[in-house]
């Protein structure tokens, strides 16, 4: 194709120079200039030649004359680039104050003044300098192109500084008028949050999760914080009812969304449903969290006790400090005292976390209290507070048994498929 519009390009100059040609060639007429004593003449395609050279000589000394100033242009466009990319390395490596001096500057530049100060303004706000950032905001809002985004950067200052109201009352019009984007939304949802209407917020969840702007942790973190306040808004148990129906099965096995609901249904007095509904997030995924929540639950006198479903799950989780010291608070409320020191004394073998243990010391306080032991019951308490504060617990001999509850578990002897013994917790 390239020697093809090579030639018709060759024949449209030969076409052009023949008609040229012909028109110089034929008798054209004269042209006279008379002025006092001045007469100039000279035929009609030799005044033509002579009109094209002379605007050709202007526009030359014109460009002449002009070229200093678009060197000073050039070189401000030069700087002003320069300074750009100086700030946006300034932002990126930590140093705010440099990359907000330099972006200003950079704004001078007309090409480059909305993005510059969309960067001068991230780069207050990293200082923390709100009366700054402010005054960049209003510049913002000045242009239609960066409104909206001033907006909503206006409303994650606000909400930054604790004011949900204001952020409400500025991304609200916002949302109304479908401008609102992905990171508004966000802001939208943490200021509903704030506010006690995380149930409204429920809506945006959908369009967060299509727009993935977070990363997968971050926005599991999210959905459950807004999912977890919603379940605790919830005014009545018909309410919490409607809204946990309205939600997926994913987003009820959240962790963090489960023992909301046990909570509020606690408070409501839906015990049964509570267990329920923390049986199903441990069978869909484990979590120490949950597990205790289990445990803390009250008895429920509608529905058969607890203690033999939470035992099955030792078969996987036989060494779960968090299970066995659910499996003694369960034991307590059913009253089987042997198998909640059993529980207990293998919680404190099992954990190096010390709140932990604090608790363990405090859950058997209150066991031995309940049996009418005041003694051991004063020293698993002075063990626990010895334990919060980084001390050494005392030896204390069991009620039921006459080990001490420090002393390490017997290890059973552990055989491969062979019969061979082997170490415990050997591959």
């Amino acid at each position: 194709m390239k020697w093809f519009r090579s030639a018709l390009l060759l024949l449209l100059v030969a076409v052009g120079v023949a008609a040229i040609g012909l028109w110089l060639g034929g008798d054209h007429g004269n042209l006279r200039i008379e002025h006092n004593d001045l007469s100039i003449e000279m035929s009609l395609p030799t005044a033509a030649l002579a009109l094209l050279l002379s605007g050709l000589l202007l526009w030359l000394l014109w460009w002449l004359l002009g070229w200093p100033f678009r060197l000073w242009f050039q070189g401000s466009r030069r700087r002003a680039r320069q300074r750009f990319f100086d700030g946006l390395m300034a932002l990126a490596s930590g140093r705010p104050l440099r990359a907000e001096q330099q972006l200003l500057k950079a704004s001078r530049l007309p090409s480059l003044r909305l993005p510059a100060l969309i960067g001068a303004q991230a780069a207050a706000h990293l200082r923390g300098d709100r009366a700054r950032e402010a005054v960049l905001l209003r510049q913002l809002a000045e242009s239609p192109v960066t409104a909206r985004l001033a907006t909503e950067l206006s409303a994650r200052s606000a909400l930054a500084d604790g004011h949900a109201d204001a952020a409400v009352a500025l991304l609200g019009p916002l949302d109304q008028s479908g401008q609102l984007s992905p990171g508004g939304a966000k802001l939208y949802c943490s200021a509903l949050m704030q506010r006690g209407r995380s149930r409204e917020a429920l809506a945006f969840l959908p369009r967060l999760a299509q727009s993935q702007q977070l990363p997968a942790r971050q926005w599991s973190a999210f959905e459950a914080e807004l999912l977890a306040h919603a379940v605790a808004e919830t005014t009545d148990a018909v309410n919490l009812h409607s809204l946990w129906a309205n939600l997926n099965r994913d987003q009820k096995r959240l962790a963090d969304v489960a023992l909301a609901y046990a909570r509020r249904a606690v408070q409501l007095n839906l015990i049964g449903q509570a267990a329920v509904e923390l049986e199903a997030t441990l069978k869909h995924g484990w979590s120490a969290s949950v597990v205790v929540a289990y445990g803390l639950l009250p008895p429920d006198s509608k529905a058969p006790p607890r203690l033999g479903r939470a035992e099955a799950w030792l078969s996987d989780h036989a060494q779960d400090s968090a299970l066995l010291l659910t499996l003694g608070r369960l034991a307590r409320q059913e009253r089987h005292w042997i198998k909640n020191e059993n529980f207990l004394q293998r919680a404190l073998a099992y954990t190096s976390d010390d709140a932990l243990k604090s608790v363990i010391w405090e859950e058997l306080g209150r066991s031995y209290a309940e049996q009418g032991d005041a003694e051991r019951a004063a020293r698993a308490l002075s063990n626990a507070l010895a334990v919060q504060h980084g001390e050494r617990p005392q030896p204390l001999i069991g009620k039921h048994q006459n080990d001490d509850l420090l002393a390490p578990l017997p290890v059973a002897e552990v055989r491969d498929d062979m019969g061979i013994p082997r170490l415990p917790n050997a591959p």
